[in-house]
């Protein structure tokens, strides 16, 4: 990866031709998710050779960029978005590739190798309908030898709303979707610049905070990225056509 000051790259990716993973286990939901990563890489000073911190810091559509094998600028598949899914019972998340016109995954970006979570089921509700989890999510190889994923992961911390009669989660009105400990671990709504979404934030299912190490390749260039901070914003749920078997 070249080491530019203003370094937009993609995070994390495995891109696969089918997605299999969801067919299997508990049934799991889809929802759109913006994300905002600040990232440090190993330059050097051009002055006196000494090692140096370079910014390098991305957005999610820079991520899908990459786990399609594609330029991190490229705007030529808007089509193509960053999501997470979640099983039901909270056994396994992802963070994956969505395309709107097939409204299908196309791309496991990062897939939990554990999570763990814990409950609250607030008065007059029937059933748990809040959780907070912990999660780490392993990256895979993808993309080509001149833009993609090589190696990495995310520990990633957030809650979300769930629906209490069958534990799933679920959206809710923005105004109504708070959390006592949003202030105390930095769970926070992205801005908008940061990370564009087409539909306007009316609903969401919750917010996450993470860190991890991203082994990318853009330009032909190979880097590791240390992330020592990066947000998400997990919102409205995304249609997934069942999959098409010949």
């Amino acid at each position: 990866m070249k080491t530019k000051k203003c370094l937009y790259i993609g995070v994390a990716s495995l891109a696969l031709a089918a997605v299999t993973a969801y067919a299997t286990g508990a049934a799991s939901v889809t929802f759109r998710t913006i994300g905002y990563f600040i990232g440090v890489t190993q330059g050097t000073d051009p002055l006196n050779g000494h090692p140096r911190y370079e910014n390098a810091d991305f957005a999610g559509h820079n991520l899908v960029n990459l786990a399609m094998g594609r330029s991190v600028t490229d705007t030529n598949v808007p089509s193509q978005v960053m999501a997470m899914t979640f099983a039901c019972d909270l056994s396994s998340a992802n963070l994956v590739v969505y395309d709107k016109s097939k409204s299908n995954i196309v791309a496991t970006i990062a897939a939990s190798t554990t999570i763990n979570s814990v409950l609250q089921q607030d008065a007059k509700e029937k059933g748990p309908n809040r959780a907070h989890f912990v999660a780490t999510l392993q990256i895979g190889s993808n993309g080509n030898p001149t833009n993609g994923l090589v190696d990495g992961y995310f520990t990633v911390a957030g809650r979300l709303n769930l629906d209490p009669t069958n534990g799933c989660p679920q959206p809710i009105i923005v105004w109504l979707d708070r959390d006592p400990l949003d202030r105390l671990v930095d769970n926070v709504e992205l801005p908008a610049r940061d990370d564009p979404d087409s539909v306007p934030l009316t609903v969401r299912t919750g917010l996450a905070h993470l860190i991890g190490v991203v082994d990318a390749i853009t330009d032909g260039e190979t880097n590791t990225i240390l992330v020592p901070y990066g947000g998400l914003s997990i919102r409205r749920e995304l249609p997934v056509l069942p999959a098409i078997t010949p």
